[in-house]
């Protein structure tokens, strides 16, 4: 039980910073401060004398902006190019980390005893990687067009790298402890020797660094929303209708996942102890016999002396 309010508590911390990163920065303007990136000033211009020419994204229309991306990216081709690119990274990495891994995490704790359930929980959990590291690609490829910008100093590209990083070790971790809590299962059913089967270390670990990594990854995602803002791909107004979306998306999808695992670990610890006071019933009994089991071994002693 203090681990799920821990649990809790964290994850509302969380939400708390995700809510600041996705609307914090939205009203920044393009050339208005805020490190931002695109500013003329942080990357000297692209040498056609509009480094310094933009004037503030609040008043920016989209005409503005692709011209501002023309200049940037050498043609307007090439800037439409890199706009498609970016739609594409944003709703494929939100999929991911909004939609398709909390999902699938909620899956499990719905505690179905059934293996195609966990089946389906590691290919798609598999599935959802690969679609991130095609996400995660596209990033790399816009931060590189951009890299005079000084876009690889922005916490979103730093941070993803991270979590793409960090999540690829996810399904080993998750194929270990699956091995090991089978293998005790069995052991246990042939009468062997042997640990209980229940979460290992390595089960724990794949727990934690999921649940982290997705609450980072959310959070990251409203960084994006920010970094989007200060460049000519966005204007205001998109950038808000984005950030509003993604928020209340992300928003009912925190709480949907922190009341089923809350639900869990409750569950989980009510079960555990109704097996601790188990089998100290069941050691007392080998141990101390009741009254009437005393009286019934007095009475038998009695009659065949």
């Amino acid at each position: 039980m203090a681990r799920s309010t821990t649990l809790a508590l964290v994850s509302t911390a969380l939400l708390f910073a995700t809510t600041n990163a996705q609307f914090g920065g939205l009203g920044g303007g393009f050339g208005g401060g805020n490190g931002n990136p695109f500013d003329g000033g942080n990357g000297g211009g692209n040498g056609n004398g509009n480094g310094g020419s933009s004037s503030g994204n609040s008043g920016s229309s989209s005409s503005d902006n692709s011209q501002y991306g023309a200049n940037m990216f050498g043609s307007t081709a090439e800037f439409n190019r890199a706009k498609q690119i970016l739609i594409a990274h944003a709703v494929l990495a939100s999929l991911v980390w909004v939609m398709f891994i909390p999902s699938l995490a909620i899956l499990l704790r719905l505690d179905i005893q059934n293996p195609v359930v966990l089946r389906i929980h590691a290919v798609g959990q598999v599935l959802s990687y690969i679609i991130f590291v095609v996400a995660a690609g596209m990033g790399i490829w816009l931060a590189q067009k951009s890299s005079a910008y000084g876009i690889w100093d922005n916490p979103h590209p730093r941070l993803g790298l991270a979590i793409l990083a960090i999540a690829f070790f996810q399904p080993i971790f998750g194929f270990v402890h699956h091995r090991l809590y089978k293998k005790r299962a069995l052991e246990k059913a042939a009468g062997k020797a042997t640990k209980a089967p229940a979460r290992t270390a390595i089960g724990r670990i794949h727990l934690w660094v999921g649940r982290i990594l997705i609450f980072l990854a959310i959070i990251n995602g409203g960084l994006g929303i920010r970094l989007a803002s200060s460049s000519p791909f966005q204007t205001d107004s998109q950038t808000r209708k984005a950030g509003i979306a993604y928020g209340s998306v992300a928003a009912v999808m925190v709480v949907l996942y922190l009341f089923f695992v809350v639900a869990f670990e409750i569950r989980r610890a009510r079960h555990l102890r109704q097996q601790q006071r188990n089998r100290q019933a069941m050691a007392t009994k080998d141990t101390l016999p009741t009254y009437d089991e005393s009286e019934k071994s007095v009475g038998r002693s009695t009659r065949s002396s």
